[in-house]
């Protein structure tokens, strides 16, 4: 196959500042310019497209072209040669420009992927319109490392399917493609809805990771132990959720953590102690009774701003019955892209 993968990877933030040669092992270069001499090792032709030489050493950038791979800073170039692009690339806006610049000179049938820099159901409405007038036959889907490349955490790529909202970004050709790139790299390739995927790839899977475990800690609790009915354990938990999200969105963290008062949760969630093996809800116990002075001093001066704590999928439908089809389509997509600006 033919592949471009589009930025190098912050070598001074990898080996310097997160100093992962002496935490997680492995060699550099990490990160997208790893992936590539990994690609390449696989038998494919492989491009890196990274306009700026200051991302590796010198002697990164030989380990890089001796493999194989050939470096360009034309992003046309690379994508006139990708049958799969992949995004190694800034969060946010700078992503979607590059999507945008390449999306014309890709092969027919080409994929552009997401790694963690934006949601792929995100990407493809910022691409909506270049795919629907020019370029029907390009897919949308993810390759994205879930660990640092490079790393020997780095067994395996989340790859985006069908979403939960029932829309296809690629065809399945363009899945199974993907599918075949990474495990000719000898790694785990899981498919999830691809609007499900940063929950569970990108860094803030820490935080799906933690609130998963405690929603399944507490629906044991309230199913098996209290015998509540399911439904009334669900609307907790949904409510919970809700009233989180929407306080960082329209308050922030700082503003969150005054919201809930930390002191008054630890005690109230001490109560649903009731089983020896909760030591998830232990940790959190712990965490949350000895919190950074710095930060309490933050929340206390933080402002907790208008919030509307609504369940997202409830006014989903409202907007539906309100609006119709297409106008509420259009409000929902542009309150996704909101998410990354």
């Amino acid at each position: 196959m033919k592949i471009a993968v589009y930025g190098a990877g912050n070598q001074e933030l990898y080996v310097n500042q997160l100093k992962l040669p002496e935490k997680y092992g492995g060699t550099p270069p990490y990160g997208g310019s790893r992936m590539a001499i990994e690609f390449k090792k696989a038998g494919h032709d492989v491009y890196l497209a990274e306009p700026d030489r200051s991302m590796l050493t010198i002697d990164m950038w030989k380990t890089v072209e001796d493999s194989g791979v050939i470096v360009t800073s034309d992003d046309a170039e690379a994508a006139r040669n990708a049958e799969i692009a992949v995004l190694f690339t800034p969060f946010g806006k700078p992503t979607f420009n590059i999507a945008k610049n390449i999306i014309t000179h890709l092969p027919e049938g080409g994929v552009i992927t997401n790694t963690c820099t934006v949601s792929p159901l995100v990407l493809y409405y910022v691409l909506e319109v270049e795919i629907k007038r020019k370029r029907k036959d390009v897919g949308i889907s993810s390759m994205h490392p879930a660990a640092v490349p490079g790393t020997p955490q780095h067994g395996h790529y989340v790859i985006g399917g069908h979403t939960t909202n029932d829309l296809d970004l690629a065809t399945p050709e363009q899945i199974k493609k993907c599918e075949d790139l990474v495990k000719s790299c000898n790694k785990d390739a899981y498919v999830v809805p691809a609007d499900v995927s940063s929950a569970v790839a990108d860094m803030g899977s820490l935080v799906t990771a933690v609130t998963l475990s405690g929603v399944l800690d507490y629906y044991q609790v309230g199913t098996r132990i209290i015998k509540a009915p399911q439904e009334m354990v669900e609307k907790q938990i949904l409510m919970t959720l809700q009233t989180m999200a929407s306080l960082v969105e329209s308050s922030g963290v700082n503003g969150l953590l005054k919201a809930m008062h930390p002191e008054l949760l630890v005690k109230s969630a001490s109560s649903m102690h009731l089983l020896d093996e909760q030591k998830d809800l232990d940790a959190a116990l712990e965490t949350l009774s000895n919190l950074d002075p710095e930060l309490m001093e933050n929340a206390r001066d933080a402002d907790i701003k208008p919030t509307n704590l609504v369940a997202a999928q409830a006014l989903s439908k409202e907007l539906l019955n309100l609006m119709g089809e297409r106008a509420s389509e259009g409000t929902i997509r542009r309150c996704m892209r909101k998410m990354f600006e």
